[in-house]
């Protein structure tokens, strides 16, 4: 099979289009015939050596954490899939495995696909989807009638955020650039704050949630526009901030902490469901196929993306 490779630690140029094992399953896995492909942040990250920690350093690595295609073939022990299933998932096998024509998923973190999304859009959701439920519902704590502050909020993650925490029911503020404003409002924001602008932690409002998608905020500044028992959320860590593990953290009156959590297909499952309502819905900025993902990379470390960036592993037709 065809798949993105790096043999090494390193920029953009050290990932690889070439053929490669089709990998195979255990008994509690689905292979997945890979159509497109998520591309985020986390993905350049690993490649650049950031996170061999968590992620590992054996090589040949493939990245890619999101996929959407149809099941190829099933475990022995899994349920519920048969091959020819559309379905989208976020691996969380290794460095996720996901940049290639195949991709072996644990079952437990694949689902039906809502056929109200193409594969692109599927593809897109899962890890940035699933960081904004679990970030306003697990550490958040989010109850409708709260407000809350997105910084971000037209990013890879923030346009899910948006959309997701209005479906639970908050006052939404979204933090973005002036070119964005119009795109947050449609997502559902209630209120828009232009940062070139205006810093928003100078507008004289509080928040019960700040969900700092993008890291630019300091916990210092912004635990004074907390409510008493509000909560900032950062997805970069930075001194002062806890690491959020569930059921494991506390969580302290304006606290600050940096979001850890497991994807499961039961919240994939939730989103499917927003999805069905027209609740939910993906904003691409760019789709690249798999020969350019080095450019893709390239895109994704600009920080500039609107939405989320896709590659496609299948070429379309027609």
């Amino acid at each position: 099979m065809k798949a993105a490779v790096l043999d090494k630690f390193g920029p953009s140029s050290v990932m690889e289009v070439r053929e490669v094992p089709k990998p195979e399953i255990n008994a509690d896995q689905v292979l997945v015939e890979v159509a497109a492909a998520g591309v985020n942040p986390i993905d350049w990250k690993i490649r650049e050596g950031w996170m061999a920690e968590r992620f590992g350093a054996e090589f040949p690595m493939i990245l890619g954490l999101d996929a959407a295609g149809t099941v190829a073939e099933v475990g022995a022990n899994v349920t519920g899939f048969q091959p020819g299933d559309p379905v989208f998932a976020r691996s969380n096998v290794g460095a996720g495995g996901c940049y290639a024509e195949f991709a072996a998923i644990d079952a437990n973190t694949v689902a039906d696909k809502p056929e109200a999304l193409n594969d692109d859009e599927a593809a897109a959701m899962p890890l940035a989807a699933l960081t904004a439920l679990n970030g306003l519902r697990e550490v958040g704590r989010l109850q409708a009638g709260q407000r809350v502050l997105i910084n971000g909020a037209v990013g890879g993650v923030g346009v899910y955020a948006i959309q997701i925490a209005k479906n639970m029911g908050a006052h939404v503020t979204g933090v973005c650039s002036t070119y964005n404003l119009e795109l947050a409002r449609e997502l559902g924001a209630d209120e828009v704050i232009d940062y070139r602008q205006q810093n928003p932690l100078e507008a004289g409002q509080t928040w019960d949630v700040i969900y700092d998608t993008v890291g630019y905020l300091k916990h210092t500044d912004a635990r004074e526009c907390l409510t008493p028992d509000g909560v900032y959320i950062t997805l970069v860590p930075a001194e002062g901030i806890e690491f959020f593990i569930p059921g494991q953290t506390e969580i302290k009156p304006r606290g600050g902490y940096f979001l850890v959590w497991t994807p499961t297909a039961a919240d994939l499952l939730i989103l499917a469901d927003w999805v069905k309502a027209g609740k939910l819905h993906s904003v691409i900025d760019s789709i690249y196929p798999l020969e350019l993902v080095r450019d893709a990379h390239e895109r994704s470390q600009t920080e500039r993306a609107r939405g989320k960036i896709v590659l496609r592993i299948i070429p379309e037709t027609g």
